[in-house]
């Protein structure tokens, strides 16, 4: 049974690695949008939990990938006062529709 799950631990690492990239260039690209350049200030990782920083702006936002469900929540905290979710996002569909989408499909 251990070495089931820390073959699926080292399977998975290439796909986490993807998602963060791919996020980076999600923000990247919508921060071009708005008319600022999104910098990644701090990114942290702790059990199935992956946190980065992002400044937004003229607000920070703050962007969760959890390994355990696999979803991408991205929360903008507003006027330093209030956290609001802007977005959830489900990685497998992220990467299903990314597949389609270079595919022509």
């Amino acid at each position: 049974m251990r070495n089931n799950s820390k073959a699926n631990l080292v399977a998975s690492a290439p796909l986490w690695a993807s998602a963060i990239v791919i996020m980076g260039l999600i923000l990247v690209q919508s921060s071009r949008m708005i008319g600022s350049r999104a910098q990644a200030e701090m990114v942290s990782s702790s059990g199935g939990y992956t946190v980065m920083t992002v400044d937004g702006g003229t607000d920070e936002v703050l962007v969760i990938l959890d390994e355990r469900s696999e979803e991408m929540f991205v929360y903008r905290v507003e006027n330093q006062r209030s956290v609001d979710i802007k977005e959830r996002v489900s990685l497998s569909k992220l990467f299903t529709d990314a597949r389609a989408a270079a595919q022509g499909g």
